[in-house]
Formats: structure tokens, sequence, C-alpha cells
């Protein structure tokens, strides 16, 4: 899955933090960074600030190499869309995803993170990995360099009764770094008692057959049934659980369609204060 990974930055200290956490993903083979200079530049000045993004993107590409990665290419591309530009590179450069820092409410310097998420998720056929602010800005020194290798340590995954959900953990399992796959089925309408009973058996039948099912390079697969509001259940429980991760599927089936598609992951990506891996279905 991380192969080879397109990373978009704007020169920031926070874009270089998260740059940093880049080689400690599982499988790095290749990174491609890119900056996008907008249309909204005058194209008077539009050359200058081309050529001066060119040196400092050689600058950050010697810093990965440093760092052991084996193939490192790198790009400044003009484009009126950042979400589209960013698409782009990933396509032209078979990028097998996207890293993406999400500042606070800005996922690139200027922009909303759900305007930029909400177009990738939609209109992005590559798995998506954002990182959250809270975690790269808090840590520092050594305590952020064990945390890198650490992302993929206890992940958790919400899943629902479809085939469609469960690509994720699929996927997942077959990372040697994962250590612990959270599965969260949760509950979110039923009329009466009964009904919620009727739900919860059903649900933990199935996701016990299916996490049996599943075959690991050494992850630990437990499953968790949750009840209340789809997102919000979610995110608290990733809190009380302490996972490192979130990961998920965009899917028009299931409970993840009683909002639009994408929307479920677009909304964790907005909420949550862990990263979010969104995996794309082959």
């Amino acid at each position: 899955m991380f192969r080879r990974i397109l990373f978009p930055t704007d020169f920031s200290d926070y874009a270089r933090r998260v740059m940093d956490c880049i080689a400690d993903l599982p499988g790095v083979e290749e990174v491609v960074l890119v900056h996008i200079v907008g249309t909204d530049k005058p194209a008077s000045l539009r050359g200058d600030i081309t050529s001066t993004a060119k040196n400092r993107i050689e600058t950050e590409a010697s810093l990965l190499k440093s760092l052991g990665i084996p193939s490192i290419k790198s790009e400044v591309l003009v484009s009126e869309s950042i979400a589209s530009g960013i698409d782009d590179a990933a396509t032209r450069n078979n990028s097998t995803i996207i890293v993406m820092g999400a500042r606070g409410k800005s996922i690139i310097k200027g922009l909303h993170l759900g305007s930029v998420t909400h177009r990738i998720l939609h209109d992005s056929k590559k798995n998506l990995l954002i990182m959250r602010g809270q975690i790269i800005e808090t840590l520092s020194g050594e305590k952020f360099q064990k945390y890198c290798p650490l992302i993929f340590s206890r992940v958790l995954v919400p899943v629902d009764l479809t085939p469609e959900s469960w690509t994720a953990v699929e996927q997942l399992a077959k990372i040697p770094d994962v250590g612990e796959i959270i599965v969260a089925f949760v509950i979110s309408r039923g009329e009466t008692e009964r009904e919620l009973e009727r739900i919860r058996i059903q649900a933990e039948q199935d996701i016990q057959e299916r996490c049996k099912q599943i075959q690991t390079a050494g992850a630990e697969i437990r499953h968790r049934i949750l009840e209340g509001d789809l997102v919000s259940r979610i995110l608290d429980y990733a809190q009380e659980a302490d996972v490192s991760l979130i990961s998920t599927v965009p899917t028009e089936k299931g409970f993840f369609a009683e909002m639009l598609h994408g929307s479920f992951s677009c909304e964790l990506a907005r909420l949550a204060t862990k990263p979010v891996l969104v995996i794309r279905r082959s």
C-alpha cells in the first residue's frame, strides 16, 4: 500500500514534521514530493514563485533521501485546483497512496480541510492517509521519533455487515507492522430493546465468523459492538481505546450509505484527533 507515496507540501514546519514520519511507514520504496502553485498567484510573479519552489523542494528531497528512502522524485506544478493537481500527480506517478498533513482546519496552507478532502475522497481513486495536527504538533523530540513507527500499532476499523466495508480490515491484515486491528460495528438504529438485541446478536455472529476467515501477517483482530450515532461513537471509542489510527472505506452500501458517498470518511477526517487512513476498493 505504501510502496509509492505522493506527498504534497507547502514547505511549512508542519509539513516537514509529517514528512519526517514518511520513512517509518511500512514498505516505502518511493516518495514523490509535489508542491502546487495556484493560478490565483499573479502571472507576472508565477515564474519566480515556481523557481523558488523548485529549489525548496529539492532541499526537501535531499532530506528524505537522508532518511533512507530508496527513490525520491519531486515536482512543482501550476494548477487551478489544489486537489486536482494532487490527484493528477498521484495518477501520473502511479502512486499507491497520498499522504497529507491536516493542520487544524487547513490541509494545505490557505485551504479548508473539508473542501480538499472532499475532492480527494470523491474524485481520487488513491488510498489516502491524513495526518492530524494535534498529534504532529504536540509531540516533540524522542516522543515524536517513537510515535511515527507506532502509527499502525492499534488500528480502529468501522465496519457494517456488507463485504465492501471489510476491505480495510483485509488490507491492513497484510501489513506486518500492524499490531492490533479493532473491528467496530455501530448499532445506530433500533426502535425497541428487542430489535436492538436482535441486531446485536446477528452482528456478533457475522463479525466473529468473518474475523476468523481473515489471515493476518501477525496482527491480532478483535471486535467491539457499539451503540449511538455512527461518527461520534467511532470517534469517542477511538479515544477510549487509545487507537493510533482510524481506517475506513468509502462505500455506497450498508450504514455508510446513511450519508452521501464519502461523507463518513470526510467527517472522520474533519473531526478525528487521530490519523485517518482511507482505503479504496480495488
